[in-house]
């Protein structure tokens, strides 16, 4: 009896062993400074996030949830693609110059790819069935190619370009749902490359649906780390993106980006909205908006729809990359389904990516000429 009650407590013991060291391993498909477990550091800090994420949509339960491993199942609406279909992405080429950088590198940039799942999807709503439908369709490439599908496609290609660090530029999905998240999820465990996810409002929308706030942040944790900032330092610059900008950042973030300022390394910023400074450019941009969103500036600025001209977090961070004595030399940034680039200051250039849903994906340069 002795002897089975010992091996009963090592039994215990390196359950409970492999347990910790499961939870607390490294995602292979992030870059080596991130961990899982530190999504967020306590329960402030979660009710904090939670009251940052959109709260668009109903908790109401109109439908039952899938169970937890239901599996991943195709809609009546994915069109079919054979292995062999031909995918080439239209690649957007840009180039970034780092003062007195002796190397290169190369990002690679995609966003706005609007995983829709349909109205087949489990997770939404009866009321908002034809809606989602014809999200479905709206959503598509001019072939006709779901998002879906697209990402099928393109998820497989990414490690292909050899790019040094990929950046998921937000609104990856069109709504949160079971479905989409998963749909996202089984494509980026195909990347090697590391990279980083910042979502936005569409990532975190809860609109369509009955997907509840925690079950919706357990899903995004299994993607990858919800980082406010994050952070990857290059030999000869850092790499910085922020979370969410469809809202105003937190008092915290801003802080932690002013702290990495003060290292007085050039930084190249990645965000969802793009900023409007005012520039000459900017002004161009803010024009392009216009046209394509209904005579609507969809940036952040004095006079945009992000309105900064009563101050708070997204005015300091403008200041900060408009500083006369700014270490930001660029901002990368998506949201308005349009290519632009030009100069947000003399020492700042900006640049806009098209939506990836109509395969458009960036790749970027970063040399010191």
């Amino acid at each position: 009896m002795g002897r089975i009650e010992t091996g009963v407590r090592f039994l215990i013991v390196a359950g409970f062993i492999a347990v910790f060291i499961f939870s607390g391993r490294r995602s292979p498909t992030h870059g080596a400074s991130f961990f899982l477990d530190e999504v967020l550091a306590s329960e402030a800090d979660e009710l904090k996030a939670a009251e940052r994420m959109p709260e668009s949509g109903t908790d109401d339960m109109s439908l039952s949830e899938p169970a937890d491993d239901a599996p991943f199942s195709e809609t009546e609406y994915d069109t079919p693609l054979s292995e062999s279909a031909e995918y080439v992405p239209q690649v957007e080429e840009v180039h970034i110059t780092v003062p007195g950088m002796d190397g290169s590198c190369s990002l690679l940039w995609i966003s706005d790819l609007h995983i829709c799942s349909g109205a087949d999807d489990p997770g939404v709503s009866a009321e908002h069935r034809e809606e989602v439908r014809e999200r479905y369709g709206m959503l598509q490439n001019q072939d006709g190619r779901s998002a879906r599908e697209t990402w099928k496609k393109l998820s497989g290609q990414i490690d292909s370009f050899g790019a040094d660090y990929v950046i998921f530029g937000a609104d990856l999905v069109d709504y949160a749902s079971k479905e989409n998240l998963e749909c996202l999820q089984a494509g980026l465990e195909k990347v090697r490359t590391p990279w980083m996810y910042l979502r936005a409002d569409h990532d975190y929308g809860r609109w369509f649906g009955s997907l509840k706030l925690k079950r919706m942040r357990k899903l995004h944790r299994k993607i990858a780390p919800q980082n406010s900032l994050w952070v990857e330092r290059f030999e000869e610059f850092t790499l910085a993106g922020l979370d969410n900008t469809t809202t105003a950042i937190a008092q915290e973030t801003l802080d932690a980006f002013r702290r990495l300022c003060g290292e007085g390394r050039p930084i190249i910023l990645c965000t969802h909205v793009p900023f409007d400074t005012g520039s000459e450019d900017a002004k161009a941009l803010a024009e392009l908006s216009r046209e394509g969103w209904g005579d609507r500036v969809l940036c952040w600025g004095s006079q945009d729809a992000y309105d900064t001209s009563s101050g708070g977090t997204m005015k300091e961070l403008m200041d900060l990359i408009c500083a006369p004595d700014s270490v930001v030399c660029a901002v990368l940034a998506g949201h308005l389904h349009l290519s632009w680039e030009g100069a947000l200051t003399d020492r700042c250039v900006g640049h806009v990516f098209s939506a990836a849903y109509e395969d458009h994906i960036g790749l970027i340069t970063v040399s010191g000429s």
